[in-house]
């Protein structure tokens, strides 16, 4: 089987649409704005802003070492874990970048070699399940149902262990990349639980979950419940935003992280402008899962 290896297969498999023409043109025309109304004031605020990709594809990696160089003039990179930190207790006096991925592609490697070549550190979300996995028809009908994307390469344990050896971290994904907002309570525990026994026993100490999917519709009070009680310290989303410090000292179960999904095919400009727009929106709140926390 063909994996696919590059950006530009992707592009081609799918049609661009009117919507996602004006799409580009609305962005570029507010990218142009920003330019003219001080959008360095609103980058150089202090916060902490989590970026996250899927991927790094061969035709990605000079436009991703390209972002890395453009937002060093406005961010300190730091860790997940110390990003973490800084926002529970308070400690956010710059502005702080994060960068991380899901669902374990192969071409992460290439990531964080580039990663490497900055002293950057990153988190890699993955699912077990598919870590090693090599059969070629189990591969396409997980990318096909569970990512709606096409055959990819994914990373083998010896692989996840080379990032650890790296200084990267490694966080669950679930086991399975499913959606836990359409899971019973049993599901969930299985998935959260597999992934983090899994986890623990091949990488050491993993502490941090990221939903799969993202959205907050694609999560639960009830889920939100079981990553704390079965020891994860933090919990993601794929909402976009930034956090900055809260009056007071929020508890690990109160924090919900918010993370930028960024394309590398994207323009650098687009991916600013919705980082000042995180930044002009950005509120105490931010920091805060939108259900009970009681």
């Amino acid at each position: 089987m063909q994996y696919i290896d590059t950006y530009s297969q992707i592009k081609e498999g799918k049609r661009f649409s009117g919507r996602q023409y004006l799409r580009n043109i609305a962005l570029s025309a507010l990218a142009w704005v920003d330019q003219r109304s001080g959008i360095e004031s609103y980058l150089g605020m202090p916060r902490v802003q989590f970026l996250y990709v899927h991927h790094i594809f061969k035709d990605e990696e000079v436009a991703f070492e390209r972002l890395i160089n453009k937002l060093s003039k406005n961010h300190h990179f730091i860790s997940y874990s110390r990003a973490v930190e800084f926002i529970l207790n308070r400690k956010i006096d710059k502005p702080y970048l994060v960068i991380s991925s899901d669902d374990g592609f192969r071409n992460n490697l290439r990531a964080a070699e580039i990663m490497n070549k900055y002293g950057i550190s990153g988190c890699f979300f993955i699912n077990p399940s598919i870590i090693d996995l090599k059969d070629e028809g189990a591969i396409k009908i997980f990318c096909r149902q569970r990512l709606n994307f096409p055959p990819v390469e994914f990373l083998t344990w010896q692989e996840v262990e080379r990032l650890q050896k790296w200084g990267h971290e490694i966080g669950s994904h679930t086991m399975n990349h499913i959606n836990l907002a359409n899971s019973t309570e049993q599901e969930i525990q299985y998935e959260l639980g597999a992934s983090y026994n899994v986890i623990r026993q091949r990488c050491g100490d993993t502490i941090h979950f990221a939903f799969p999917y993202g959205r907050f519709f694609h999560f639960s009070e009830a889920a939100r419940k079981i990553v704390f009680e079965i020891g994860f310290a933090s919990c993601a989303s794929a909402e976009r935003g930034c956090h900055i410090n809260h009056p007071s000292f929020l508890s690990k179960s109160e924090l919900c992280i918010l993370r930028d999904h960024i394309v590398l095919d994207w323009s650098i400009d687009h991916i600013l402008h919705f980082m000042a727009n995180n930044s002009k929106k950005v509120n105490y709140n931010s920091n805060l899962f939108p259900y009970s926390t009681q």
